[in-house]
């Protein structure tokens, strides 16, 4: 059905009729009123707007009707569009698309497409769907979306073709800017990413980043099943304070400074896969997730690949409250050193449970900074397991733990690199080994710390090394009911008291 104007002309198009002629695709689309029944659908060929890419359709577009609970129906072509639609403050408001690809014009100065409020004038109820943005010619690329809504966002099915190149704003900001209001980022794929701005006409610094939730996101967004490619500057960046990130599944790939970076209290990462597997000439430090700060950030079941490491997997920073690593996956390739996983001194409390690092190139698998005394913010390893064959010509020791009160509990490491690799180096007070096996080409375990307790563990060298080596003024150190092969080194004074071990 469509509403007929007095001119005879067809302009508004009912969802019913939108939901036929898309063959039921949006029916399932159900989020907080977004997409509605009582939504007015505007089908903007019917207006005037040339679906064939010759004549841009921005006249078209301000000339709508910008009543709330309207949806601007995209049918199948192409529309060139040379300059920016802005609509803000909207009640009900959306974009549809049915194989709809929006092109920009290669002469259009501007940095947006489509402005959909901002966090000063923010809307409320968006729905944008179905839409591809084509940036094959040269030095095209614009922020394609730009949404900022109190509350209630639903964004699905949009698709980035071709590298943004442009050396303008990236193709994609979300924030809700509501502290009770929520949204959905769902497959928006951006895999050929963008260019390095010392390339292009533009002046963004360093370059664009893919997908943007800004310091003005205060409620909670969800981020589904995204393909983000290699962006300079970092392919999604959350950079909240209060607001709340969650990434559910997704690919995200060789991206510059982090494929994903994640702020704000409870933001969390799960059944993700993050790939650094290439990189180019400007690329410096491609870590696959970066923690910068929040009260509890949680990455959970995610696959991490480091074939061609620039940077880091993961990286948890200083203003990190306390960040937990459950159930994931981290290999490390190459012969570049690096670290896998990296905490910063003045971060909080770390979990890393249930997860294996397999890291094959120099450099350290696991390196925890921090204050040495015994009280420090508590790193609590659990049935985790670090192997590899890196060797230790960039730091012998796979993990290295600077920081005080740390327990590890059936922590297993194996190191079967050469150049004296070393399992771990214990060099904050008050940590605590419990039923792990260490193993190395050379002495496993090297302890520089007092108070250290080591209860019900294996430490063997492959190569007839000691099995422990105890350093100088070291004190109160306790070994109890562990398997032990070619004893212990005690290096200097030391402080050393051994209770039903098997020296073997």
């Amino acid at each position: 059905m469509s509403e007929e104007r007095g001119d005879g002309s067809d302009r508004i198009v009912t969802r019913r009729g939108v939901l036929r002629g898309l063959g039921g695709a949006l029916a399932a689309a159900s989020f907080a009123g977004t997409a509605s029944a009582d939504k007015d659908w505007l089908n903007v060929v019917e207006y005037g707007a040339d679906p064939t890419g010759e004549e841009p359709i921005n006249p078209v577009l301000e000339e709508l009707p910008r009543d709330d609970d309207t949806i601007l129906y995209f049918p199948e072509g192409r529309y060139l569009m040379d300059d920016e639609y802005r609509h803000v403050g909207f009640q009900g408001f959306g974009l549809s698309g049915d194989d709809a690809t929006i092109v920009p014009d290669p002469g259009y100065d501007g940095r947006w497409l489509f402005k959909l409020g901002t966090y000063s004038q923010p809307g409320d109820d968006l729905y944008v769907e179905g839409l591809d943005f084509d940036f094959t010619a040269d030095h095209t690329g614009l922020r394609a979306v730009q949404a900022q809504v109190s509350d209630d966002l639903l964004v699905q099915d949009l698709e980035v073709v071709g590298q943004h190149d442009s050396g303008k704003f990236g193709p994609f900001l979300f924030d809700i800017t509501d502290p009770s209001g929520i949204g959905s980022i769902e497959n928006v794929r951006i895999p050929e990413g963008g260019e390095f701005s010392k390339y292009t006409p533009g002046d963004i610094d360093v370059g664009p980043t893919g997908i943007i939730v800004s310091p003005y996101h205060e409620g909670k967004l969800w981020v589904r099943n995204c393909e983000v490619g290699a962006w300079p500057d970092n392919g999604l960046y959350c950079s909240t304070d209060s607001g709340r990130v969650v990434v559910e599944g997704g690919i995200f790939k060789n991206c510059n400074i982090a494929c994903i970076r994640l702020s704000g209290d409870y933001s969390s990462i799960h059944d993700a896969t993050v790939v650094v597997d290439s990189h180019r000439e400007d690329d410096r430090n491609q870590r696959a997730i970066r923690l910068d700060g929040g009260a509890y950030n949680w990455v959970e079941n995610v696959e991490i690949r480091l074939s061609e490491p620039n940077g880091r997997a993961i990286s948890i920073l200083n203003d990190v409250e306390w960040a937990r690593i459950q159930d994931t996956d981290i290999v490390v390739d190459g012969d570049v050193p690096t670290k896998a996983v990296s905490v910063s001194p003045e971060s909080g409390k770390v979990d890393l449970i249930n997860s294996e690092i397999e890291f094959n190139t120099p450099g350290c698998a696991f390196h925890v900074e921090g204050p040495g005394s015994p009280d420090a913010d508590r790193v609590y390893v659990l049935k985790s397991s670090i192997t590899g064959g890196g060797d230790g010509t960039h730091g012998r020791h796979a993990v290295r733990i600077e920081r005080g009160n740390g327990t590890f509990d059936r922590f297993d490491v194996e190191q079967t690199g050469t150049d004296y690799r070393r399992a771990v180096k214990v060099l904050g007070d008050g940590c605590r080994f419990t039923w792990g096996h260490y193993d190395a080409t050379h002495i496993p375990i090297v302890n520089e710390s007092d108070g250290t307790t080591f209860h019900g563990i294996t430490t063997r060298s492959l190569d007839g090394y000691e099995g422990m080596k105890i350093l100088d003024g070291s004190t109160d150190v306790t070994i109890s009911e562990s398997a032990i092969y070619n004893d212990v080194w005690e290096y200097g004074d030391v402080d050393v008291t051994y209770s039903d071990n098997s020296f073997l």
